[in-house]
């Protein structure tokens, strides 16, 4: 596959400034280096990275402002390089599409499955009965899908994807290889010293453009449903738990936490590793820094960090005292000393 720049430019909205006939034959990065990218596509969003992309081999070029500098290269002026970088790397790289029906022998599919062709279902998949599948989707080998779920249409679960019973998936959802949605709660009751387990009869709901990452966890509701809205990323090792609802287009890094019943608003950020405490409510655009711990609902957006959760500058300010901690230590020492040795001559 190969474009032109002015090509690039159209469906991006940006605006060429050099050959617009130049070829485009794939994306890179600038720091690339030894390797041959004349042909290729590359962006820079900081004014420091100019220089590299002058004496680059890149061909061409998104950036936000243009260069005073621009040598031999084509550059394509845009609102927002990274995001036009992103579509550009869509049109090369598209996601795998089913494109005629294909159950691989080793498969077992169950008698009472709706397939809509196209499907692809890769190898050793288990499907179980009441399944239905949309069609353009993809199960790829050794991921099991339980019985009466619903699975919309361009979908692709990658190897050893797990659905317990009842899972629901929207159009275009993406899930990574080794993550289990619908699995138990995390639901006990105390009986004197014992546990009596809480049947989770609930469901999970993922609903259009969600992409799970690898080793994730979605936890089925207890009694309704665990909800994660459209648009929603969910990167590798992140646990929600049961009944939680994660609002649309929000992101959660790596190693987030959500226990049971809590609440994301829609377009919110979560941090690597930041927890948030059970039934707690977060609103709409709220940044939640890493390693925070959310531990009251939070109602205002904007950037909170710490444990507990606080607005973002009082913990910089707190962040800014502990370092003069040790200091002040050493001058309230050097203070009680002389104290010391007032209260001696008396």
């Amino acid at each position: 596959m190969q474009l032109t720049a002015g090509e690039v430019a159209d469906f991006v909205g940006g605006e060429v400034h050099g050959d617009a006939d130049r070829v485009v034959r794939g994306v890179c990065a600038l720091s690339e280096d030894g390797v041959a990218v004349t042909d290729h596509l590359a962006f820079l969003t900081a004014k420091a990275d100019c220089a590299k992309a002058v004496a680059s081999q890149v061909g061409t070029v998104l950036v936000a402002t243009l260069p005073p500098s621009r040598g031999d290269r084509t550059w394509i002026r845009v609102d927002d390089p990274a995001l036009a970088h992103a579509k550009t790397a869509q049109r090369f790289h598209p996601l795998p599409r089913a494109v005629t029906t294909s159950v691989h022998p080793t498969a077992v599919i169950a008698e009472a499955v709706d397939l809509c062709e196209p499907v692809e279902i890769g190898p050793h998949v288990v499907v179980e009965g009441g399944v239905r599948i949309g069609a353009g989707t993809i199960i790829m080998a050794g991921s099991f899908v339980g019985a009466g779920c619903r699975i919309g249409g361009d979908c692709l679960l990658h190897p050893r994807v797990v659905l317990y019973e009842g899972v629901s998936l929207g159009d275009r959802v993406r899930i990574h290889s080794g993550a289990v949605i619908g699995a138990d709660g995390f639901g006990n009751a105390k009986d004197g010293s014992r546990y009596e387990r809480i049947p989770q009869i609930g469901d999970v709901v993922l609903e259009d453009d969600v992409e799970i990452g690898a080793n994730t966890t979605v936890d089925r509701a207890t009694f309704s449903t665990t909800r994660v809205r459209r648009g929603t990323k969910i990167d590798n090792l992140v646990m929600v738990a049961h009944n939680c609802d994660v609002g649309e287009d929000s992101a959660l890094a790596g190693q987030v936490g959500m226990a049971g019943t809590a609440k994301i608003g829609a377009r919110c950020m979560l941090g690597g590793q930041a927890g948030v405490s059970d039934h707690i409510v977060v609103n709409d655009d709220v940044v939640v820094g890493g390693q925070a711990g959310v531990m009251a609902d939070i109602e205002q957006p904007g950037y909170y960090a710490g444990m507990p959760a606080q607005w973002g500058r009082d913990f910089m300010r707190q962040v800014i005292e502990w370092r003069r901690l040790s200091e002040m230590r050493r001058r309230v020492i050097a203070v009680e000393d002389r104290l010391d040795a007032l209260d001696a001559r008396d």
